[in-house]
């Protein structure tokens, strides 16, 4: 429709052709509040995330806001097939001048509905690590151990390797300590499971020791404990502080580097 012809459509108008879209929008717009008021009160009984509950509640007032606008332009005798062809002629350009946007609303869309993490949790993400403090359209907001703030686009946190170390309950911590060949084995692993009960650590499971490798100047072990999640650098901390301690009380040796020379 050309802006003469829009002219000459405001010219004719009269209140007796005009009163049939006025009605219809004023009923429209009635009928749309109660509407929205009906679908707020089914997604409240609902368990899905507040921020997608807002967003699905914008989108659908703006398609039904917009579909008694088209009906009442077609009881006036406009072509609403031009409007439509206007909308989406103007949709495509914005969809494409906010593409980037657009992939993070969709990403955070994703994620609110799949919820492979939940605000808490001990995540990491593409190989960053932290705590999930919020998760918007755009951005997925995580506080990492040095109390540093990270957001991260939702198109690249659903396209990411995602670890969530607070799904199951709890996280296993890997520890890995050095004694002398001159230490006995089982010695060395009851002190190390004595440095494992501390407060941070689960005793259920258990922890766990193995010899992991004869290096060239030590015995390698391998201690396994389980934690929650929150409490994995506390137990960390926790732990090595405690074997220092322990292995010193029973004259346990951590070696330093050597190497032993042959010579003839």
């Amino acid at each position: 429709m050309s802006i003469e012809e829009i002219k000459q459509f405001f010219a004719s108008l009269t209140l007796k052709k005009a009163l049939p879209g006025i009605v219809i929008l004023v009923c429209g717009f009635i009928a749309v509040q109660l509407l929205m008021k009906l679908f707020s009160r089914g997604l409240n009984r609902s368990k899905l995330d507040r921020t997608m509950f807002n967003f699905l509640k914008a989108i659908l007032r703006v398609l039904l806001y917009l579909l008694v606008i088209l009906i009442a332009a077609g009881s006036l005798g406009v072509d609403v097939s031009s409007l439509v062809a206007v909308i989406s002629v103007i949709s495509l350009a914005v969809s494409l001048a906010v593409q980037n946007v657009l992939s993070n609303v969709v990403g955070g869309i994703t994620l609110l509905a799949t919820h492979p993490f939940r605000v808490g949790d001990h995540v990491r993400i593409d190989g960053v690590e932290g705590v999930v403090k919020e998760i918007t359209l755009h951005y997925t907001k995580l506080i990492d151990k040095n109390s540093e703030t990270l957001f991260i686009p939702n198109s690249e946190t659903v396209s990411s390797k995602i670890r969530n170390f607070s799904m199951e309950g709890k996280r296993r911590l890997e520890l890995c300590f050095s004694a002398s060949y001159g230490d006995n084995i089982d010695e060395v692993r009851e002190a190390l499971l004595e440095a494992a009960r501390q407060e941070s650590v689960l005793r259920d499971p258990a922890p766990f020791v193995r010899v992991k490798e004869f290096a060239d100047s030590s015995v390698e072990y391998l201690l396994l404990v389980w934690i929650d999640p929150p409490d994995y650098l506390r137990a960390e901390f926790d732990v090595t502080e405690a074997v220092k301690r322990i292995f010193d009380e029973r004259h346990i040796t951590i070696p330093f580097p050597q190497m032993d020379v042959h010579m003839k």
